[in-house]
């Protein structure tokens, strides 16, 4: 079933979200361009899109990334920015895209985009969900919790290291 579209926004309202979302996006460091769609995307609510150079990346953020982040028990608007910031970093950052570039499957690159999410949120809060989602796409994939938690703290400690 088709989902519906989302509720009208005035321009001001519009504009608050775009701001809002460059600004989070800034915060954690995204480089690139950074948009505002009034649609739903069934994406999770954002995604990043690799340029041909840093400046030119984009980060879309939809509708439904502000429909969780009104929900209490989902992702906050901080989080998901965070993880797709993640995305970029794995792209981005010299030393780490050079040890991931073609050398991982995509649930790995959803792990590490949350795990880098987590390290660069403020929040506590959206740090302990995102490792909470790394840990589930590990569960998901039949790693075993005590498995998955000593694969995250090894991948966390690498990844501190290369940043």
């Amino acid at each position: 079933m088709a989902q519906p579209s989302p509720p009208r926004l005035t321009a001001a309202q519009r504009r608050a979200r775009r701001d809002r979302v460059d600004r989070l996006a800034r915060d954690v460091g995204f480089v690139g361009h950074v948009e505002y769609r009034h649609v739903y995307s069934q994406t999770g609510g954002a995604q990043y899109g690799r340029g041909s150079t840093a400046s030119e990346d984009l980060l879309a953020v939809y509708a439904e990334a502000f429909d969780r982040d009104a929900d209490p028990e989902d992702f906050s608007l901080e989080a998901i920015v965070a993880h797709e910031r993640g995305h970029q970093l794995l792209a981005r950052q010299p030393r780490i895209a050079r040890r991931v570039a073609g050398h991982i499957s995509p649930a790995s690159e959803e792990v590490l985009a949350s795990l880098l999410g987590a390290m660069i949120c403020s929040g506590e809060a959206d740090r302990d969900a995102l490792i909470a989602k790394a840990t589930v796409e590990l569960l998901e994939h039949g790693e075993t919790i005590e498995v998955a938690t000593r694969l995250l703290q090894d991948l966390w400690d690498l990844m501190e290291a290369l940043l």
